[in-house]
């Protein structure tokens, strides 16, 4: 039996993980605030995330896990940044345009560095969720953990906070800190606890939505905090499996969603996981515009790199760990990469009229070699620690298994991986014809639709692929 261990900011140890569930491991993770480019920083946390995401497929099975990623697509920086950006239009649409914009950019970020798009997106601007959100709110108030304002719905913190554990994830201690000041905007530093705000009444110059709580209209918008509850438990119910994010996450935002949470959906704890990346340095100082370091996946791409280089980059330092970015750090990466590019294209003795002939292999799962795949395992499962795992994979290479038992348990690996290993040594990427119908027939399986899972094999099989079903997923083969 294979066993998970991740560090859980919530009991400050390293715990074996195993799902609430039977048939789902539930993980939900904070995704961006779509106002602007990603930075590094961010993509950093998502390169985390998609890490857990492949390790817990591994683990547990490819159609098991159910990853849900927000979209802040309505806040104080949002709404801000429609105003200046779209002027002349009013406020709903403009924030619709910008946030819509930003998001297809993200979106072709996470493919640049192999980040796999989680099952569900979920928008907090989206109708279904604003009146999850509501509702939320309107139980919080029920029981007498809310309280309106002059237009807007406050979270009591200090009535919580005499009965609960408010500041956990950081070790705060509120007893010496100033208590029950209500506070508009989403976000504040944990020097100034305050009550925060559920739902942030109508300015004139902002997008609202309708709210009737206990028959007072109270026209307005979400407060950042109550975003993720509501979202969370609508895909994945609650107490859920893990919850991500960056450090800076962890107060007031995580925080608040446990308070939020507890009281509003009646759990004695919302998520089993909270697990937390560390910050990204740069040249051994915090990334920020004033500082001039201030890095995306278009200032990589300037400079020559792929954003491949840099996925592979992250996995030097564990997520858990401070990051230090260099330029030259990213160009030894590069370096280490193509090097391990090389090294598997030296397992192939074909000539190329005959490569389009060699699948993935040409092989069966039985030639993954066990020994390799075992220390693989054990080392992505103690708290995802990839560098380990880049080290059995040079063990792999320089071992005396045969040259096909070698690509195979190598490409088996690039599963957590994600380095597009078999894309760069066939050099023959997958049509997006071929793969929409690959996405088709995992959502069919997922659902045990199988007549329709069966179609679809027909169909990728006439445009030359062959399908092989294991208990590790599924696998394209070049015919």
């Amino acid at each position: 039996m294979r066993k998970l261990y991740l560090y859980n900011t919530l009991s400050k140890s390293k715990e074996e993980f195993n799902p609430i569930k039977d048939d789902q491991v539930g993980l939900y993770t904070c995704g961006p605030t779509v106002y602007n480019y990603a930075h590094i920083g961010n993509l950093r946390s998502y390169i985390f995330a998609d890490f857990l995401a492949r390790v817990l497929r591994y683990n547990f099975g490819q159609n098991r896990l159910l990853w849900v990623m927000n979209i802040t697509d309505v806040d104080d920086k949002t709404i801000r940044d429609s105003k200046i950006k779209y002027p002349d239009m009013d406020s709903m649409p403009a924030l619709k345009k910008l946030t819509s914009e930003y998001e297809g950019i993200f979106w072709q970020d996470m493919e640049k560095m192999n980040i796999l798009k989680p099952n569900k997106v979920t928008h907090a601007a989206d109708d279904y969720y604003i009146l999850k959100m509501q509702d939320l709110v309107k139980k919080i108030v029920e029981k007498g953990y809310g309280y309106v304002k002059e237009g807007s719905v406050y979270f009591n913190v200090k009535k919580y906070s005499n009965n609960h554990s408010y500041g956990k994830l950081i070790n705060l201690d509120v007893s010496n800190l100033k208590l029950g000041v209500s506070v508009e905007a989403d976000e504040y530093e944990k020097e100034n606890v305050q009550d925060f705000v559920l739902w942030k009444g109508r300015k004139s110059d902002e997008p609202f939505w309708e709210f009737l709580l206990n028959n007072e209209s109270l026209p307005g918008r979400p407060g950042w905090h109550i975003e993720c509850s509501a979202m969370g438990e609508a895909e994945l119910g609650m107490p859920f499996d893990i919850h991500t994010g960056g450090i800076d996450l962890k107060f007031p935002h995580h925080e608040n969603e446990i308070a939020q949470s507890i009281i509003g959906y009646n759990v004695a704890e919302p998520v089993n996981f909270w697990i937390h990346n560390d910050h990204l340095l740069v040249d051994g100082q915090r990334m920020g515009k004033r500082f001039k370091n201030f890095y995306t996946t278009k200032d990589l791409e300037e400079k020559g790199f792929k954003p491949l280089v840099y996925r592979f980059y992250c996995m030097q330092t564990n997520y858990g760990k401070q990051m230090n970015f260099t330029w030259e750090g990213l160009k030894a990466s590069q370096e280490g990469l193509n090097h391990l590019y090389n090294q598997v294209k030296e397992l192939i003795e074909v000539s190329d009229n005959q490569r389009e002939n060699l699948g993935v292999s040409d092989g069966s799962f039985d030639l993954i070699n066990k020994d390799f795949k075992n220390e693989f395992i054990e080392s992505i499962n103690d708290d995802l620690n990839m560098s380990k795992a880049l080290a059995v994979l040079q063990k792999t290479i320089k071992s005396n298994l045969s040259k096909k038992e070698k690509l195979n348990t190598i490409l088996d690996f690039d599963k957590v991986l994600g380095l597009d290993i078999e894309k760069e040594i066939y050099n023959q990427p997958i049509s997006d014809e071929i793969n929409d119908l690959i996405k088709q027939r995992e959502k069919f399986r997922r659902e045990k639709n199988w007549s329709e899972s069966d179609r679809l094999r027909e169909e990728i099989e006439k445009l030359g692929y062959g399908v092989e079903d294991g208990k590790d997923g599924m696998r394209i083969i070049k015919k």
